[in-house]
């Protein structure tokens, strides 16, 4: 699995994993990462968070899942492109136009909260990774047929982003007055890496071993651990294409490969039965150095010399080996020298409103928006909070989106000088086996410990 298309289509089609802390705990009273969500919240208590195990956080939004590209045969997983898949089944699973999906990934490498100064004060270090895709109906299509059957496939629109950044946050929270708290987080960035394609036109056509490609777009990676290979073939016109085939991905001589910063601000106003809040996430920008970067090749005709890998290794991996030569001869990339580029965050801004009832029972109503230049998304979602004993929180809410229905749960639990909590946005999605989640619901889920004083 060393070509660059290989990790290129598997980002693409099947990054279901790897998303933000989950909206469903927002109006826990005591969840020790809600400064995430809100910079004006933070625990009643000190704590140190222990490096991974502390939390971590994961999910997926999208229009399809999992089991719309995994499927079992006998007693194995394989991908869509199993010849034991039948085409319609698969294709039937995904509407025409564009299928979009974004992925998040939040793991904490250290956390301390105290108060001092009459604030509460965070520092933490995490490990974040955001991938969002638009990918067209005929690029399901493509990488399916292709192999075997002659057409036409209009893979205009396709989009995809992957990037993976530290981040150093110092958070302060402070009440001015006795209603109103402020919260202000701010955060150096390391780039770890940014890859993306966008391609605004391509078409290709297929007859017998014959290819013709149609494209305007571009690709980029922000990783100095790519060996770039170049090839010239008769059709570039003395062009120098990058050979995917060749191209290796290896160990990244240095670590960062961008700088940025960003800011969190947040308020929390609490008139007795009443709570209002608001937050606006990730303001800010990182600054990429892409080491490469090329355009398409804007038309070009050759032999297809697609053969599959079905008689090597195991399947899963020969399928995918198989999709990356597919989008490998799709992809005609013209190699141009280092390319740096600014990218904005992606920003997340929040409002919620939360009634207490009793004093171990509340409501709350919370409004989402993810601001992303591929798939931007929204969450309406309603939430009751109960603790059934003084140190005991549990919540459960519905929420209705961009991508439909979910039901969420979340707990937290003091012990002693321990803190545990764990929580999805998607209970419904955690059905079925070896963790295929089935239909149109999808688990972000986030668990951590803590310890407290």
């Amino acid at each position: 699995m060393k070509k660059i298309l290989i990790s290129l289509t598997a980002l693409l089609v099947c990054a279901m994993l790897p998303a933000q802390t989950l909206q469903t705990s927002y109006f826990s009273e005591d969840f020790t990462y809600s400064y995430r969500l809100n910079p004006a919240f933070h625990p009643s208590y000190s704590f140190v968070g222990l490096p991974f195990a502390g939390s971590t956080a994961v999910g997926y939004t999208g229009s399809f899942g999992l089991n719309d590209v995994l499927y079992k045969n006998g007693g194995e997983k394989v991908t869509f492109m199993n010849e034991s898949v039948q085409a319609s089944d698969f294709l039937d699973r995904f509407k025409p136009g564009m299928n979009k999906f974004t992925t998040e990934s939040y793991a904490n490498l250290l956390a301390i909260g105290f108060r001092a100064g009459g604030m509460y004060n965070i520092v933490d270090v995490n490990i974040r990774d955001y991938t969002s895709g638009s990918l067209p109906y005929d690029l399901m299509k493509y990488l399916k047929e292709g192999p075997t059957t002659d057409g036409s496939y209009d893979l205009s629109g396709l989009h995809a982003r992957s990037t993976t950044f530290a981040e150093i946050g110092i958070t302060s929270s402070w009440k001015p007055n006795r209603k109103l708290t402020i919260g202000m987080r701010f955060k150096g960035v390391i780039g770890l890496q940014n890859s993306y394609v966008d391609m605004d036109n391509l078409r290709v056509s297929k007859s017998g071993s014959d290819l013709s490609v149609n494209a305007s777009g571009v690709v980029a990676s922000a990783y100095d651990g790519i060996d770039i290979v170049t090839r010239t073939p008769e059709y570039a016109a003395g062009n120098k294409l990058i050979d995917f085939s060749h191209s290796k991905i290896g160990r990244s001589p240095g670590i960062m490969n961008g700088y940025g910063v960003g800011a969190d601000v947040g308020f929390l106003y609490d008139d007795s039965s009443w709570q209002f809040s608001g937050s606006i996430i990730d303001i800010g920008c990182v600054f990429w150095f892409h080491n490469l970067y090329g355009h398409s090749l804007s038309s070009s005709s050759f032999t297809y010399d697609f053969q599959r890998h079905s008689h090597r290794g195991t399947k899963m991996a020969n399928e995918f080996s198989d999709m990356g030569d597919l989008m490998a001869q799709a992809l005609q990339i013209q190699k141009e020298d280092e390319y740096q580029s600014l990218q904005a965050l992606p920003l997340t801004a929040r409002f919620g409103a939360r009634y207490l009832l009793y004093s171990d029972l509340s409501f709350g109503g919370l409004a989402t928006f993810r601001y992303d230049s591929i798939c931007p998304f929204w969450d309406l979602r309603g939430s009751v909070n109960y603790k059934p004993v003084k140190k005991v929180e549990l919540i459960g809410s519905l929420g209705a989106g961009t991508y439909g229905v979910t039901f969420g749960a979340f707990a937290n639990v003091k012990v002693g000088h321990f803190n545990l909590f764990a929580g999805t946005d998607g209970l419904l999605g955690l059905r079925s086996s070896n963790f295929v989640f089935p239909g149109s619901n999808y688990p972000n889920f986030s668990f951590g410990l803590n310890i407290i004083w």
